[in-house]
């Protein structure tokens, strides 16, 4: 946690999710550039992602848990979750009513915890080492939800949770009031991370660029990247069927350029950078 290094992490989130995510995933990773995939543990193409992983770590992919309370099924049981859940026991689409929850002060941190744990377990039983936590949309960052991730980390033995901030720049102006938000929440969670014993990321990259992350930026962050850990956020794809349905149920799933992040990742350029970058 002292270590002043210049160090890449490249992950990829929703690994699991569709046949999409996990075809650019193994790609990525074949290829040499993607290092981590945070993993899905409610997503269809779960199992698959499973087999994924084994084949690709020996290739340096590692693999952790990517913390979701929206767009899905709960891995447990729905009832305790409430107004997080529709009639039906699946998860909402988008965090708008788990934000409405936060502001109410009607969280159910209790049935939180106990869903987390259950995606966890999910992740374990299928013999993963988790080198890492983050959360689908950064829910993990919510006050009330964060000691809940950091002490799931630190009882599952897992090093490192994800605490992303949002450089103040030309492409964040028209996400400026989430950017500010989210880089407030991270600050926070840095600090909390980090008194809890864990590891995290100095430097964040992906928020500004999420859904359009293209060889110039993955360029230009690998250049820029200082002491410390540099974590980039992406979000590749294959336009599977699975991926085009996603666009029929979510409006950001249909701007999302995911085969654009798979072509950066696989653009020999980045991987002459990364090597570069290491030395």
């Amino acid at each position: 946690m002292t270590d002043r290094r210049v160090q890449i992490l490249i992950t990829a989130d929703d690994f699991g999710w569709t046949d999409g995510h996990n075809q650019a995933i193994e790609r990525a990773a074949t290829f040499g550039t993607l290092n981590r995939a945070s993993l899905l543990c409610n997503g269809g193409a779960f199992d698959a992602a499973i087999g994924i992983a084994r084949r690709c770590a020996p290739l340096g992919l590692a693999v952790g848990v990517h913390l979701t309370l929206c767009e899905g099924t709960p891995v447990g049981p729905a009832a305790p979750l409430g107004e997080l859940v529709r009639a039906d026991g699946s998860f909402h689409d988008g965090l708008g009513p788990l934000v409405r929850c936060y502001a109410a002060r009607r969280l159910p941190v209790a049935a939180i915890h106990a869903e987390w744990r259950c995606q966890l377990e999910r992740a374990r039983a299928a013999g993963l080492p988790l080198g890492h936590l983050d959360g689908h949309k950064h829910v993990h960052l919510l006050p009330p939800l964060l000691p809940v991730a950091v002490a799931l980390a630190r009882e599952y033995g897992v090093p490192y949770v994800r605490t992303p901030t949002a450089a103040l720049d030309g492409g964040l102006l028209r996400r400026a009031p989430a950017a500010l938000v989210l880089t407030g929440l991270g600050q926070r969670a840095r600090r909390l991370v980090r008194a809890a014993g864990l590891a995290t990321c100095d430097h964040f990259v992906g928020f500004a660029q999420s859904g359009a992350l293209t060889s110039e930026h993955l360029l230009t962050a690998i250049a820029a990247a200082r002491p410390g850990i540099t974590e980039i956020m992406t979000h590749p794809a294959v336009r599977t069927p699975a991926i085009k349905a996603l666009g029929h149920s979510y409006e950001w799933a249909r701007r999302y350029q995911f085969e654009g992040e798979l072509a950066a990742l696989c653009d020999p350029r980045v991987r002459a950078a990364l090597r570069q970058a290491a030395g």
